[in-house]
Order: C-alpha cells, then sequence, then structure tokens
C-alpha cells in the first residue's frame, strides 16, 4: 500500500512538472509568434517607405499614428540625406507643416495655474 502510495505521488509531480513545462512551452510560442509579427509588420513599413520617393516620405512627416511608423519613417529619410537637395534637407531638417499643432500651457508642468490665494 505504501509503495503505491509513493508511485501515485510521483505521478502527481511529474504530472504537474510536465503540466508546467507545456504552460510555459505555450508561453514561448506566443512570445516568438508576437516577435515575428512585430518583424512582420516593420520589414513591410520598411519596404513601403524604400519604394516611396524622397519628396513623398517628406511630405508623410507628421501624419504617421504610431511610433513604430515615425521611426522608420525617420530612419529611411536618414538614409537619404546625402542624396538629397538643399530643399529636402530644409524639409527634413524643419517641423513638418502638416503636424499637429502644439497647443501652449497645455501640460506644461509647473506655473501654468492663476494661483489660489
Amino acid at each position: 500500500m505504501k509503495s503505491y502510495m509513493t508511485i501515485i505521488s510521483a505521478s502527481i509531480v511529474l504530472s504537474t512538472f510536465m503540466l508546467a513545462e507545456a504552460a510555459d512551452s505555450g508561453v514561448q510560442t506566443t512570445q516568438q509568434s508576437m516577435q515575428q509579427e512585430r518583424e512582420r509588420t516593420q520589414n513591410e513599413i520598411r519596404n513601403t517607405f524604400h519604394n516611396m520617393n524622397t519628396d513623398q516620405l517628406l511630405e508623410k512627416r507628421g501624419t504617421m499614428t504610431n511610433q513604430r511608423e515615425r521611426e522608420q519613417l525617420h530612419k529611411e529619410l536618414q538614409s537619404r540625406y546625402q542624396t538629397m537637395t538643399q530643399e529636402q534637407k530644409q524639409k527634413f531638417m524643419n517641423r513638418p507643416e502638416n503636424a499637429p499643432q502644439r497647443m501652449m500651457n497645455n501640460g506644461g508642468g509647473f506655473g501654468g495655474g492663476k494661483g489660489g490665494r
């Protein structure tokens, strides 16, 4: 009876380890697939920008809605900087015309209030 209980206990411990390992494997698989999706998206963005001419890229500045796209656009423009005309370089170095306007005193930090006294 005692050896029977030992076998059952060992089976429970073994199955617990197997379940934990399977769960860990599932997490790793999910993380790998998420990483692959990120890389695929970055490659698509990079290829899209690579196929555009420099003026088209400069027009895109200020319209990107996510950080990854902004970074890829900036990298592509930086890689073309040496071949840009003076006008294109000027556009690249200045704030985009179509960028959202910054509001004065909107979340500016200390000293923006009227005070209560």
